[in-house]
């Protein structure tokens, strides 16, 4: 998204998508009119109104600036870090328990994905490409890992891919019901799907 800009314009960049983000957690996406949108965040960056409109023209152009953003994040770290020689047992945790970890500090933007992608398949589907392109990255990355687990017996997940969709969808369901004042900390959420995920879903038998 930043590729080509200077590093005065990708930092303004940021800082414009780091503000919009914290005005749709606050308001949600259509709780704030445009003009306040654009009145928050032109104060809070010192954008020029002119420059901001350019660069996002709508809402939408907003809300999916910074939904790739995020999304970028979560898939270049998760394959970035799940490159070392461990078990696939013990990476395939690892990886559920980062998801978690970003899901919680990347609420608003996972919840704008989710919401976001049947409008773009719709009506842009480029940028729905795009989204798709890094999602299924994700999803072969944990493909391959769980191939990985199949062929040294430590899983019997009998179709990698599709069991690759259901564990994206486990973790996509934490977004439907987890509260922290429910009582169930980050790390005992992590506890829990790692059970779910590793000793239900990929067969691992518990030690």
């Amino acid at each position: 998204m930043t590729a080509d800009l200077s590093p005065h314009d990708a930092r303004v960049t940021e800082h414009t998508l780091d503000a919009a983000r914290r005005l749709f957690s606050q308001h949600g996406v259509r709780g704030i009119d445009m003009a306040t949108l654009i009145r928050e965040i032109t104060r809070e960056t010192g954008i020029n109104f002119l420059e901001f409109r350019r660069a996002f023209p709508t809402r939408m152009d907003l809300v999916y600036a910074v939904v790739l953003r995020s999304t970028r994040t979560l898939v270049t770290g998760q394959i970035a870090d799940s490159g070392a020689p461990e078990p696939p047992v013990d990476r395939l945790a690892a990886l559920i328990r980062r998801h978690i970890d970003f899901c919680w500090e990347h609420w608003t933007e996972e919840g704008l994905r989710r919401d976001l992608m049947p409008t773009l398949r719709a009506i842009h589907p480029t940028r729905y490409r795009e989204l798709y392109d890094l999602m299924r990255s994700y999803q072969e990355h944990i493909r391959d890992m769980i191939a990985e687990g199949n062929s040294a017996g430590l899983f019997t997940a009998p179709q990698p891919g599709a069991a690759a969709d259901t564990v994206l969808e486990t973790l996509d369901s934490i977004l439907n019901w987890y509260e922290p004042e429910g009582g169930l900390t980050l790390p005992q959420l992590g506890d829990v799907y790692v059970d779910l995920i590793i000793h239900h879903q990929m067969g691992c038998p518990r030690e």
